[in-house]
């Protein structure tokens, strides 16, 4: 019998990963399992193969790679970002993978139809809200300075927009440093920025752009009610597609942003329905509940 369960996150020990975003997803994943009444520990690379204890199963958060599943154990993995790096072998070793698209089909082809499950990311509904009194932006992008760049903000410069931005490495950018707020917003504090924003900008990487594999920005931002401006990309769900405005050049980047800031009325109560059905179907809890169901069905 399964007691608890293992989140395993990339960064190399928790004390350098509390910066990441995995961190975070992690942590919220860790309340939603224990709201099904399930045990969790969030383990970093420095103690993956160690304190390991009888009845209980891993979850691998699926960023950058490096986890060997260990033999006795239920190993899942959900494949959050950085498809491109992933190869099957290493699916093949785990007893059940979760991909954050809704197109399952080309895994599935590769290792077996009962052995992948399409989970997009999720949101934490007690952070991503409508909030009474958020932080007020125009145009908001939160991330950091990457490489291969962020097109969100090159074609908010293209097409003469200002950004409220807020990321490490933008500082002295030579281009986008006139944008700068502040390294970071704590986490606790994001759904107060995302939802006094007119727009929120994301963009993806491109492997997870080309392949599907939606960012959870894109819940986040939905769950606080405010308009999403993001990057096309494949597989967006057919109840959410017509909350996000999408772009492909500089030219679509004005269209999405111009009708973002002009939303009336009615498409803000549609969007407000749309914040609570978020919360609820892509919760992290939601998503703790599948994969607790899913390990029963492996131990079964």
């Amino acid at each position: 019998m399964i007691t608890s369960i293992r989140i395993l996150i990339a960064p190399a020990n928790l004390q350098r990963g509390s910066r990441w975003g995995d961190y975070f997803f992690a942590r919220s994943l860790q309340k939603g399992f224990e709201a099904e009444g399930c045990a969790t520990r969030i383990v970093a690379r420095d103690m993956w193969y160690e304190d390991l204890r009888e009845n209980e199963a891993d979850i691998y958060l699926r960023g950058f790679g490096g986890f060997e599943p260990i033999a006795g154990r239920p190993s899942l993995m959900w494949i959050i970002s950085h498809p491109g790096t992933i190869q099957l072998d290493e699916l093949k070793a785990y007893d059940h993978i979760f991909c954050a698209k809704t197109n399952r089909r080309p895994l599935a082809q590769a290792i077996g139809r009962f052995n992948v499950t399409s989970m997009l990311q999720a949101t934490d509904p007690d952070i991503m809200k409508p909030h009474e009194n958020p932080v007020r932006s125009d145009l908001l992008f939160v991330g950091i300075n990457r490489r291969g760049g962020r097109p969100s903000l090159a074609h908010a410069l293209g097409a003469g927009y200002d950004v409220d931005l807020y990321g490490s490495g933008w500082a002295d950018h030579s281009e986008y440093g006139q944008w700068f707020k502040s390294d970071l917003i704590p986490n606790e504090d994001l759904g107060l920025h995302y939802a006094g924003a007119r727009a929120v900008l994301n963009d993806h990487w491109r492997d997870m752009r080309l392949t599907g594999y939606i960012s959870n920005r894109v819940f986040d931002v939905l769950a606080c009610g405010v308009p999403l401006v993001s990057d096309t990309i494949k597989g967006l769900p057919t109840d959410i597609a017509p909350f996000v405005y999408t772009w492909s050049d500089t030219d679509s980047f004005r269209s999405a942003v111009d009708a973002a800031r002009n939303e009336g009325p009615e498409n803000r109560s549609e969007r407000l329905f749309m914040s609570e059905k978020v919360r609820s179907e892509h919760s992290f809890q939601a998503r703790a509940r599948q994969i607790v169901q899913k390990v029963h069905e492996i131990i079964g």
